[in-house]
């Protein structure tokens, strides 16, 4: 089988290491498009390599596969893919699967047979984000996908229980971290129902623009109407955007306050002045919480604050489960027909 692959290939990875076993195990001849010095230049943000240094790299590297291959130059993304008759496969990742619908589209235009798509799963550096030549060119991670400094958190708050879950989680997660408090100035002070939700995303913005860290992480709780039930549960809400821009969203366990309390709330009153002076525990939010008091010790904030960050990192832990575009189930039946 004549199998196709195409790239950039500025720094040769891990991540692209699987990309030519796949395509060496699943055929007799492998067509590498390698961009041109012109196309790698619109296409990237970092500094890129002259065609021809990356040319006799990679025709170095591919020789010890001992198979026969040929490397050409493409100075777009589909490259001769979509007029070759010879070609019956194209290895992908999972970033460039979009590349090989439309390749089998224009095939189909011609008259050809869609060339069958081999979906590699993603590989992922210490912090749990895909390794691309880009970021070992920037110093951020090695070939290898290790970190090269520790990965760095913001959260946006002044209260350490919120600081000391997201340590917690994020150690036990990724490994090394360093975390950076940030501060978030002018947001509602007690929030309700979704504005909740808004105020962890602005929280979870404001970290990642002020610190120029790997994670921004915000952090809110607010009362959340129940109308089957005609009260309000207190639910904590996590947002973590990352440097590209990307956010995953989770949140913690509901539980009621006691009707005073509420009704203060819903009047304007911030739940931890009320609550501190009902228990006369001073700053009560910042110890174990409403929910330490009313718990009698059973579950503290902390704990409380850890489960809506690990609710939030889920989709960032088996991100390849969570890819919208069918791509997931697509890849695992081809990992499946490659066993």
């Amino acid at each position: 089988m004549r199998v196709c692959i195409g790239g950039t290939f500025n720094i040769i990875h891990v991540g692209h290491e699987l990309l030519f076993e796949t395509a060496f195990s699943a055929g007799d001849f492998v067509l590498v498009g390698l961009t041109t010095d012109e196309f790698a230049r619109s296409i990237k943000k970092v500094p890129v390599r002259a065609y021809e240094e990356r040319k006799r790299d990679l025709q170095r590297f591919l020789s010890r596969y001992g198979r026969p291959f040929e490397v050409v130059p493409i100075s777009d993304p589909i490259g001769p893919a979509a007029e070759s008759k010879d070609l019956e496969a194209i290895v992908v990742s999972p970033e460039t699967r979009p590349i090989a619908k439309e390749i089998n589209e224009r095939r189909e235009q011609s008259g050809f047979s869609p060339l069958r798509v081999l979906c590699i799963r993603e590989v992922k550096a210490d912090d749990a984000r895909v390794i691309s030549a880009s970021r070992i060119v920037r110093g951020e991670i090695d070939r290898d996908g290790r970190r090269w400094n520790p990965i760095r958190v913001a959260v946006a708050t002044g209260n350490e229980t919120k600081v000391r879950a997201v340590k917690r989680v994020f150690t036990q997660v990724f490994g090394y971290v360093e975390i950076v408090e940030a501060r978030a100035a002018g947001l509602e002070c007690q929030p309700l129902g979704e504005g909740t939700i808004q105020g962890s995303i602005d929280r979870a913005k404001t970290a990642i623009a002020e610190s120029g860290a790997d994670f921004g992480v915000g952090i809110e709780a607010g009362l959340f109407p129940i109308s089957r039930l005609g009260r309000h549960f207190d639910v904590q809400y996590c947002t973590i955007i990352d440097s590209d821009g990307k956010a995953s969203y989770g949140h913690g366990p509901g539980f009621e306050y006691p009707p005073s309390v509420t009704r203060a709330a819903l009047d304007g009153e911030p739940v931890g002045d009320v609550m501190s002076r009902l228990t006369g525990i001073e700053r009560v939010g910042h110890r174990n919480g409403s929910i330490g008091y009313l718990s009698n010790g059973v579950i503290d904030r902390t704990s409380l604050t850890e489960i809506a960050i690990l609710m939030a990192l889920i989709p960032r832990i088996r991100e390849e489960l969570y890819r919208d575009d069918g791509s997931a189930q697509a890849d695992s039946a081809s990992d499946t027909a490659r066993r």
